[in-house]
C-alpha cells in the first residue's frame, strides 16, 4: 500500500487573520476528501500555533533552510488561497509567492495555484515575473472570472487557467463554534431577545471619511431594536477602525476585542441577524449560514463575491453617505427572510464550485504522475 502524498501549502498564514485561516482549513478539507490520508505542511509566520490550530507540520516562511526541505519534501505544492498575487501593498509580495513557485519547479515538484484571487498589479516587473513564473506551473484556480480574465492579460500562457469559488466557501458550516460565540456575546451583552447586527470593519490605507457615516447608520439599526457587535477578523488591525465607529456613535455597541479563532468568529456571526462587513471572509461566513449581510466594497474581490450569491452590489466606501447606507441596511432588514431564501439558492452552487478545486487538484496530479511515474505517482 503506497503511502499517502504529502502537500506543502503556501499562503498568508500565521498573521492572526480569521479569513486565512478559514481559507487554510477549507483547502485542506476539500483535499483530503480527495487524498485520504493526506500530510500537509504550511509555510507560516507563527508555525506553532498554525500547528496547534490545524494539526499538521508547520514551517517558519521567513528561514530558507527549512522552507527547501518542506518543498524537497512534498509530493505538490499548493499556492494559495487569497490574493496573493496583487502588489498595492509591496512590490515584495508577489516575488515572495513567486520565488517559492520557482524553488518547487527546480526541485520537480507539481505547482497548483488554489483559489486565487488577482491583483491589482501596478508594477510591470511584477507582471512580468509572473507571466514568466506561472506559465510553467502546473495549474492555476482562480475563485472568480474577473481575476482570471486579468491573469490572462498578464500573458500567462501554456498552463490550463480554471475559475471555481475562494477556498472558505468549501468549510462546513458545523465546525463554527457557536457555544464559544454565544459565550463571547453574552460577554458583551448580548440580549437574545433582541436582534443582533454583527459588524465588521478594516483599515483601508488612510482613508477614515466612511467611518463616521457608517457611525450614523448604525446608530439608526440600534434605533431599530438591533444589538450592534463589531467582531475584528483580524484583531492587529481590525479593532481600532471598530473602536472609531463607536465612539462616534450615541447609542450602546460592544467591540469584541477577545483574541478568538476563526471557529469562534464563525461561531459569533453564525449567531447574527444581520452582517455589516467590509471583510469578505465575514461575508462569506454569513453566507454559510444564511444570515443575509450588507457588504462595504474597498476592493473588487467584494463585489465579485456579492455578485456570485446573487445580491445586489455593494455600497464603496469611498465617498459613503450615511443616508445611502441606512437605505441600504433598511431594505435589507426589511427583507430579511426572502434573503435568506436567495442564499440558501445562491450559496450551495457556490460552495460546490469551491470543493471542486480540490477534484481539479486531483486530476491534474494523477495525470502528472501518469506521465512521469515515481514518487509523484505513491498511492
Amino acid at each position: 500500500m503506497h503511502a499517502p502524498p504529502h502537500v506543502l501549502i503556501v499562503g498568508y498564514y500565521g498573521f492572526h487573520n480569521a479569513g486565512d485561516d478559514a481559507v487554510l482549513f477549507g483547502i485542506l478539507q476539500a483535499l483530503k476528501t480527495k487524498f485520504p490520508g493526506l500530510q500537509a505542511t504550511v509555510l507560516s509566520n507563527a508555525p506553532e500555533e498554525t500547528a496547534r490550530t490545524f494539526g499538521i507540520r508547520a514551517v517558519n516562511r521567513w528561514r530558507p533552510g527549512p522552507i527547501i526541505r518542506a518543498i524537497r519534501a512534498a509530493d505538490f505544492v499548493v499556492v494559495g488561497g487569497g490574493t496573493l498575487l496583487q502588489d498595492r501593498t509591496s512590490p515584495r509580495s508577489p516575488l515572495y509567492y513567486l520565488g517559492i513557485t520557482e524553488l518547487a519547479k527546480r526541485f520537480g515538484k507539481p505547482v497548483f495555484y488554489y483559489g486565487q484571487g488577482f491583483g491589482p498589479i501596478v508594477h510591470a516587473s511584477s507582471r512580468f515575473f509572473i507571466r514568466r513564473v506561472l506559465s510553467g506551473v502546473d495549474l492555476i484556480i482562480m475563485r472568480d472570472a474577473e481575476s482570471a480574465r486579468e491573469l490572462e492579460k498578464t500573458g500567462v500562457r501554456g498552463v490550463p487557467i480554471a475559475v471555481t469559488a475562494d477556498p472558505a466557501l468549501a468549510i462546513d458550516p458545523a465546525i463554527a463554534d457557536r457555544e464559544r460565540g454565544r459565550a463571547v456575546l453574552a460577554d458583551h451583552g448580548r440580549t437574545p431577545k433582541r436582534p443582533l447586527a454583527v459588524v465588521s470593519v478594516r483599515p483601508w490605507k488612510d482613508r477614515t471619511a466612511h467611518l463616521l457615516p457608517l457611525a450614523r447608520a448604525l446608530d439608526r439599526v440600534a434605533d431599530r431594536g438591533f444589538e450592534i457587535v463589531f467582531i475584528a477578523m483580524q484583531r492587529a488591525q481590525d479593532v481600532e477602525p471598530a473602536l472609531r465607529v463607536r465612539a462616534a456613535m450615541t447609542r450602546p455597541a460592544a467591540v469584541v476585542r477577545t483574541p478568538l479563532d476563526f471557529r469562534a468568529i464563525f461561531g459569533v456571526i453564525a449567531e447574527a441577524d444581520l452582517l455589516i462587513g467590509m471583510r469578505l471572509h465575514a461575508l462569506i461566513f454569513a453566507a454559510l449560514h444564511g444570515v443575509p449581510f450588507v457588504p462595504l466594497s474597498y476592493d473588487p474581490k467584494i463585489d465579485r463575491f456579492v455578485e456570485s450569491v446573487g445580491l445586489v452590489p455593494p455600497l464603496s466606501i469611498e465617498a459613503l453617505q450615511a443616508d445611502a447606507l441606512m437605505e441600504r441596511i433598511e431594505a435589507t432588514m426589511n427583507d430579511l427572510p426572502a434573503l435568506r431564501r436567495t442564499l440558501a439558492d445562491r450559496v450551495p452552487p457556490v460552495v460546490d464550485a469551491a470543493r471542486r478545486s480540490a477534484d481539479l487538484v486531483y486530476d491534474a496530479y494523477r495525470s502528472r504522475a501518469r506521465r512521469r511515474p515515481g514518487k509523484e505517482a505513491r498511492r
